[in-house]
Order: C-alpha cells, then structure tokens, then sequence
C-alpha cells in the first residue's frame, strides 16, 4: 500500500468541518484574538507603535507568553482529537493527560526543530526540506504517544522512510490551500477594517491551521496503518519456529 495525499486531506478537511474541529477554530480563533489585543495594549497609543515602557510592557510581555503556552496545549489536544475516531466530544483524558509535560516538550522540541531545519538550509534548500519532511510528525508522537520530542525526532524519521517524496507533495499542498484561504479572506478584511477586519482575520488562520492540524493528524494515522506489525517476523517460540 501507498501513502494516498488525497486522503489525508479529505480526511483533515471531513475533520475540521465536524463539531470537534469548529469547536477547536473558535479556541484558536479567540486565544489569536485574545493575543491581539494583549499585545496592542503594549504599544503606547500617544507614541503611536512605540512599546510602552515599565509594568505594563512587562505584564503584556508575560500575558503574551501565557497565551502561547495556552496555544501550544491547544493544538496538543487537537492532535489528540484529529488522531482518534472522535469527531463530536473531545474526551477528559485528551485535555489532562500529562499536558504540561506534553507542551514542555512541544515546546523545547518547536525551538529545536526550526534549528535543525535551519542548519540544514544554510547549506542548501534540499537538505532543510528533508530534515523539515523527515522529522514533521514528532509533535504527533509527542501528544498521542506521550514520547519526548527527541524520541519523536526518531519515531518521525522512520515513519517518513521512503515516503518523503509524497509527504513533502501534501505539505506543498496543504501550504497552498493555506495561501489561497488567508488570500481570499484578506481583500474582504482590507475593507472592512477595524475590529472586523481583525476577526475576519483570525478566525480565517484558525481555520487554516486547525485543517493543517487535522490532516497532519489524518496522515500520520495513515502512516501508522501502513506500517508492517510488530509481529510481522515470526519469532523463536512461535508456529513453524524452533523455540
């Protein structure tokens, strides 16, 4: 069997258009909003863009934070979600399940990640894309199998084996749906301005990434089907082996 892009994509997209996934668009979509206004509040409106300076640049600086660690938890549990067969709850155990431990992983392992994928452009494109291709799905293996961001640095690469070339096809794919989505919304929200212009805004990048979550979910759980069994080879012990 084949890795099947088509799949993966109407998989995410049957996901995010069910109760699960409108439920996690508006989280994102409020925790974005929420941000926005935090961080207008640490800009002096007498200096116009100008950072305010003492308690109130500190306490939007740390409101900010938060809010990103919310964020990361967030799609923590969308994974979860988008992995599993739920599409109408999101069960208690997917929003308590060692999260903090989960998102300190997410976390480190985002920062470490870009690094790698970095490193690996400043000596030519090719090699970024693969380590970008090759390693994507350890923050899956992170939510949904509770292993570090290393040990899902390792799983990722050896999902990914000899399907690199279909997974970088759905990434560009994925990538372009997100362009012509946020390009849509964005001539309407130039008109419209103001406070709705930027909710216009934001909830069109939670749709965006909520289906970028989903359909990272969906592919990952078709990577896992492709994969032999554990008990593919026969072992000593068993029928027609010597014990």
């Amino acid at each position: 069997m084949t890795f099947r892009i088509t799949d993966a994509m109407s998989d995410g997209f049957s996901r995010t258009t069910e109760r699960n996934g409108l439920t996690f668009i508006a989280v994102f979509a409020a925790l974005a909003l929420l941000n926005a206004l935090v961080t207008s509040a640490g800009f002096d409106p007498a200096a116009g863009t100008a950072p305010a300076s003492g308690a109130v640049g500190l306490v939007t600086g740390l409101l900010s934070l938060v809010i990103g660690v919310v964020t990361v938890a967030a799609a923590i549990v969308a994974l979860r979600t988008f992995a599993s067969a739920e599409t109408e709850t999101i069960p208690r155990e997917f929003r308590r399940h060692r999260i903090g431990i989960a998102t300190l992983n997410v976390f480190v392992g985002t920062i470490v990640y870009v690094l790698l994928v970095a490193v690996g452009s400043v000596f030519l494109l090719v090699p970024g894309l693969f380590v970008l291709v090759s390693l994507y799905y350890w923050s899956v293996f992170v939510a949904v199998d509770d292993q570090s961001f290393i040990q899902g640095f390792r799983s990722s690469w050896t999902l990914t084996g000899g399907r690199r070339l279909r997974l970088f096809g759905l990434g560009v794919a994925v990538l372009f749906v997100g362009i012509a989505v946020n390009g849509a919304a964005g001539i309407p929200a130039i008109f419209l301005g103001g406070a709705a212009g930027l909710v216009l805004t934001q909830l069109v990048a939670a749709v965006v990434t909520v289906y970028t979550l989903a359909t990272t979910a969906r592919a990952y759980d078709q990577l896992r089907s492709l994969e032999p069994p554990v008990d593919a080879d026969p072992r000593p012990g068993s029928a027609g082996m010597p014990a």
